[in-house]
């Protein structure tokens, strides 16, 4: 009996993937909305899909996989949601972004990220995790090999 091992690392390689892609889609959001002068958390349904694809390319098209993209899907909304109130800041202020950055403490952001945060944004990233669990866990269709 021959065994396949599995193309995926364990779960330290999960956390990482979890951290990496949720990071980087908060990043690329936040620069989106900055270019586009829109604050659009529908944008949040594409990067889920992305984070759902590359949990599939990652070889985790299972539970763990649904979980970690839903997880991603909400570091990423987290992280973007931070970076608006940087940006709000820095705006008001008339500072560059990467000193608020790093003077911002954690509870004055809180407090502008729940003044900016409104039901509709909760209601798109609900849908974003959704759609992260459905692509994730789509089920491959096998090629039909003739022999």
């Amino acid at each position: 009996m021959s065994s396949v091992k599995s193309k995926r690392g364990g779960f330290a390689a999960l956390i990482a993937a979890i951290l990496l892609s949720g990071l980087a889609a908060g990043a690329l959001w936040c620069l989106l909305s900055i270019f586009i002068d829109s604050q659009s958390t529908s944008v949040l349904i594409a990067f889920a899909i992305l984070i759902g694809l590359f949990m599939r390319w990652l070889d985790y098209a299972d539970r763990r996989g649904a979980i970690a993209a839903v997880g991603a899907t909400l570091i990423a909304f987290v992280y973007a949601q931070y970076l608006f109130a940087a940006v709000r800041m820095a705006n008001l202020l008339g500072f560059p972004l990467r000193d608020t950055l790093f003077r911002m403490d954690l509870p004055y952001a809180w407090r502008v990220v729940r003044d900016g945060v409104m039901p509709w944004d909760i209601g798109f990233a609900s849908i974003a995790c959704v759609v992260a669990v459905v692509v994730t866990a789509l089920k491959r269709s096998r090629p039909v090999v003739e022999k």
